[in-house]
């Protein structure tokens, strides 16, 4: 089968061009994957209440598919597949639906094998955009600079998606972030060890940054 004869291109290519009838045969074809998007994104969230009500799960999904829809003309066929590649907005649009819920981040649990702790450096993480957190939380702010201080910005882009997914509770970020970043999952963890190890560094030398120091979330 060519590029061309795939069913999915073929659909996501009618959405693209705005046909609604390519949505209703998204939904009929895929919508269990999106549906399984959407539940993991409310375990991690904790919201197993809605995922236990199948007609709300259901609605989710139905909104999740419509993100897809929405956005149907940046997806590329040979990048990540459509429900991986929007998992962000389809995230934010679910949390949007039942209200944001706010998810600790200061137990030293290592959900994927990662090394270092998360040490309360940022006390509160929401399914919101990092602009809006920066806003509402001043020290996350001064967490973003740090980050964004060393290394490539899809590297930075890369460490910060990895901590919120393991903040969100997602049990294998390295997965989630690998297929959103086109990255095998070994080599996620390796860019945000490594990452993790060089904004430590700064922390230590740079005053700026005095505040972060009495936290581990990146040491080894």
């Amino acid at each position: 089968m060519t590029e061309s004869d795939d069913p999915l291109n073929e659909i996501m290519a009618g959405m693209a061009a705005g046909d609604a009838a390519f949505l209703f045969a998204f939904i009929e074809a895929y919508g269990p994957k999106v549906r399984w998007v959407v539940r993991s994104i409310l375990e991690g969230m904790g919201r197993f209440d809605i995922v236990r009500n199948a007609d709300e799960l259901d609605g989710l999904m139905l909104d999740a598919c419509d993100v897809v829809f929405r956005r149907a003309r940046g997806w590329k066929p040979d990048g990540a597949a459509p429900w991986n590649w929007a998992h962000k907005a389809i995230r934010a649009e679910v949390a949007r639906v039942i209200g944001h819920r706010v998810v600790e981040l200061n137990t030293d649990d290592d959900r994927d094998s990662e090394v270092g702790h998360y040490g309360g450096v940022v006390s509160d993480l929401a399914a919101d955009d990092l602009a809006v957190l920066i806003t509402r939380h001043p020290r996350v702010g001064v967490l973003d600079r740090a980050i964004r201080s060393v290394g490539s910005e899809r590297d930075q882009l890369v460490y910060w998606e990895y901590r919120i997914q393991q903040g969100m509770g997602d049990p294998s970020p390295a997965h989630t972030v690998g297929a959103r970043f086109g990255l095998n999952p070994d080599n996620v963890r390796q860019l945000c060890r490594r990452h993790g190890k060089r904004v430590w560094s700064v922390i230590t030398a740079d005053p700026a940054f005095a505040e972060l120091r009495d936290h581990g979330w990146f040491a080894a």
